[in-house]
């Protein structure tokens, strides 16, 4: 939620839109000061004085990195890819951000399903920090119908199967297919946000 754009503001407080606290996720009750740097980064402020003021119409986004998916089809050896891969039969759809920014050295990335079974999110490298079965926890997924129609759903990385099959790749099955509904229209987008 966007802090008040103005009045009165603390670092403390249960109001929703007027404690930085529960703006950053912690205990109305936390011990907090304006000079730390979670809450310089929300107010903008990375040096110098800082003041309740600072943070008004802030908002604490607490994403790691995000991606817009335009699903793209192709097929390879016998098999119907649908989602993004810059790999894939010389690649197929497109995102808004190709570079993972969840490693250290923003390896490429895939999200597609294989013949409308599960989707996986797929990372070509397996050197960057942190590496293997880590970082990030929930991945939120916003898909848009070719009609305009969105539904949103999420995944924890924990309760997902976790592969890394060889030295350059590891993958996540989400257990369903997100790159496409079972009927009606279908996804044009998926837009991604780990957290």
């Amino acid at each position: 939620m966007t802090l008040a754009s103005s009045g009165e503001m603390s670092i403390g407080g249960t109001t929703t839109n007027r404690s930085i606290n529960v703006e950053l996720g912690r205990s109305a009750t936390a011990t907090s000061s304006l000079g730390e740097t979670d809450l310089r980064t929300l107010a903008g402020v990375s040096s110098g004085a800082i003041s309740l003021t600072n943070f008004y119409g802030k908002t604490h986004s607490s994403s790691l990195w995000q991606t817009t998916i335009t699903i793209g089809t192709t097929v390879f050896v016998g098999q119907t890819f649908r989602g993004f891969s810059p790999t894939i039969n010389g690649g197929f759809g497109s995102a808004s951000d190709t570079s993972c920014d969840l490693y250290s050295n923003t390896p490429s990335f895939s999200f597609y399903d294989t013949n409308n079974g599960n989707t996986f999110f797929f990372i070509h490298d397996n050197t960057g920090t942190p590496t293997d079965n880590a970082g990030w926890t929930t991945l939120t997924m916003t898909k848009t119908t070719s009609a305009g129609s969105t539904s949103t759903s999420s995944v924890n990385r924990t309760n997902l199967t976790y592969s890394n099959p060889a030295s350059d790749l590891r993958f996540w099955d989400l257990g369903a297919r997100f790159t496409g509904p079972a009927s009606g229209s279908i996804y044009a987008t998926v837009a991604l946000d780990f957290t």
